[in-house]
């Protein structure tokens, strides 16, 4: 069977998004299909998509920019050409934003092509429209709302990380979504096994943050603000947050200026997430808005309480006084009240810790890309 998987990230060379397609094509090639990826490029190719392509991948990559001339002009570019040659029975397309297909220029080729008849058009391949964040205040402009429709109506499959997610594209599009299900992203670890957490109170805590450093989602600034308050300027703790982002400045002042800068420190991206939680005792993951994050499973599995927001698929993993702390909003108020309570809770970290891992395991299933390969092997196009 010929499989493609298209990805629509765009604003960094790797990320969360791509974890879940690219479990699903290693699965595929494991038994015996033919994959092709398409992706943005960029300087350097990323080691997964890498080790994809030396296990006999195809990889046709597009350029982040569309050029004035494939503006002005009716040239299809060279990755649909690709896409055209390789045949594909089957697509993954891989949408970070529930909207990123319908809002990139660049994507206008391939919806042509999937709603094309005839030989040269691709519409008896079979779609799973595959959904990793989405946001009530996303950008969708009138025409990008109309082919965001049109796409979840084409695809034999919609498959969202998060109830949530589906449910705000239901009511941001206007319509029921067809064919929806909620699948299960794998988690970057090789090693499942749990890790004993450091010494803890009464010797200072040891906060961590997993997350790209981008207040307008991920919310460090509301989680700046709660631990600025006057009890926890009284508490022995300190924050290390883990990521990069553009908003890493402005945090750097906020902290200086909340008087926490002492206890905050920046420690750039890292693969090395067992190493994380060896050091770190929870979890502090307030966010606006969310899918279902790696960071939070990542860290349940390897035996840390957590702190969310109820938003995205955050408390369908996490219920208050169980497995963590649950904030009803992401709010200074509410994330502040979240984190007192877990701070009341310490003594019993240890048992949280053991709930949250339990918890984790049994939700993540065996094998997630494996049952993404399955549905994209039983796709069959609507109508």
């Amino acid at each position: 069977m010929n499989i493609a998987f298209v990805s629509t990230l765009k604003g960094s060379a790797w990320g969360g998004s791509e974890e879940l397609w690219t479990a699903a094509a290693n699965r595929a090639l494991d038994r015996g299909h033919r994959v092709m990826i398409s992706r943005y490029q960029w300087d350097q190719t990323p080691p997964k998509l890498a080790a994809l392509i030396e296990r006999g991948a195809t990889a046709s990559l597009r350029p982040r920019r569309t050029s004035r001339l494939a503006r002005l002009l009716p040239i299809t570019p060279r990755w649909m050409r690709d896409l055209r040659v390789f045949g594909p029975e089957a697509m993954c397309i891989s949408q970070g934003g529930a909207y990123e297909c319908a809002g990139h220029r660049s994507m206008g080729p391939l919806l042509k092509w999937l709603g094309g008849s005839g030989p040269a058009g691709g519409a008896g391949v079979g779609v799973m429209n595959l959904i990793q964040f989405n946001s009530r205040d996303a950008g969708l402009g009138t025409a990008a709302a109309a082919r965001a429709r049109w796409l979840y109506q084409r695809a034999a499959c919609n498959a969202f990380v998060a109830q949530e997610n589906a449910d705000i594209a239901s009511e941001r599009l206007g319509m029921p979504i067809p064919r929806s299900r909620v699948v299960v992203n794998p988690v970057n670890l090789a090693d499942l096994s749990p890790i004993p957490a450091p010494p803890g109170p009464p010797a200072p805590v040891r906060f961590a943050t997993v997350a790209r450093i981008d207040c307008r989602t991920k919310a460090q600034d509301v989680l700046f603000a709660a631990l600025a308050r006057p009890e926890w300027l009284a508490r022995e703790w300190s924050l290390s947050l883990y990521g990069q982002g553009k908003d890493e400045a402005m945090l750097g002042d906020l902290a200086r200026s909340l008087g926490i800068a002492s206890r905050v420190h920046f420690r750039g991206h890292t693969d090395d997430i067992r190493a994380v939680w060896a050091e770190h005792h929870a979890l502090l993951l307030p966010s606006r808005a969310e899918g279902t994050p790696l960071a939070m499973v990542e860290a349940m599995v390897l035996g840390r309480p957590v702190l969310v927001c109820d938003v995205g698929g955050c408390a369908g993993w996490v219920s208050d006084a169980c497995e963590g702390a649950v904030a009803a909003s992401c709010s200074v108020q509410e994330v502040g009240a979240a984190l007192d309570r877990l701070w009341s809770w310490r003594d019993g970290w240890a048992t949280i810790g053991e709930a949250a891992r339990a918890r984790a395991l049994r939700q993540l299933g065996p094998d997630p890309g494996g049952a993404v390969l399955d549905m994209l092997e039983g796709l069959k196009p609507p109508g």
